[in-house]
């Protein structure tokens, strides 16, 4: 009963947030802040392939952090973009991590092996990083700066994501 009220939620504030996408330079809840960005929270999570990828790990990439389940519609919608862009993004110095919220090994798998998606896959089944980063709804996107910065978050990928990247 818990995971179903859980993804009435989840679709109700995705809904909302796609037509809210917003800058987080402000965004309060979010880790350390200077006069303008939040630190990125770190964490460390498993993949669909049984590997760890710790963010810290990351350090000095430009991260982009993509928060979706496998129910969701509109996250249907954006991971083929994703993955269709994802060698361009890697071209240019950039991390992709696609981060499954709350869904079972086994059921994210099935999807990434159909969708033929050609990147890691993480596990946030206890929804903990998602909850760090203030994730309401899925899709989202949240960029992290070669600095460690969180720079965006929003329900599209920004045109200025370079700019806001390379920070």
């Amino acid at each position: 009963m818990n995971k179903i009220l859980l993804r009435v939620v989840m679709g109700v504030v995705t809904v909302v947030l796609l037509f809210s996408s917003r800058d987080v330079s402000a965004y309060a809840s979010l880790g350390q802040k200077n006069s303008t960005q939040a630190i990125a929270p770190d964490f460390s999570l498993p993949t669909i392939a049984g590997k760890t990828v710790a963010l810290k790990d990351l350090k000095g990439k430009g991260t982009i952090l993509f928060f979706f389940t496998t129910w969701c519609p509109y996250c249907r919608q954006k991971l083929p973009l994703l993955a269709k862009q994802s060698e361009k993004y890697q071209s240019e110095g950039f991390e992709i991590l696609a981060t499954d919220v709350g869904e079972s090994k086994a059921k994210v798998s099935s999807f990434a092996t159909k969708e033929h998606l050609p990147f890691d896959i993480l596990l946030d089944v206890d929804m903990k990083v998602s909850e760090a980063y203030g994730v309401l709804g899925v899709p989202t996107f949240i960029l992290i700066s070669k600095g460690g910065l969180v720079v965006y978050e929003g329900n599209e990928m920004p045109s200025n994501y370079q700019e806001l990247l390379n920070k």
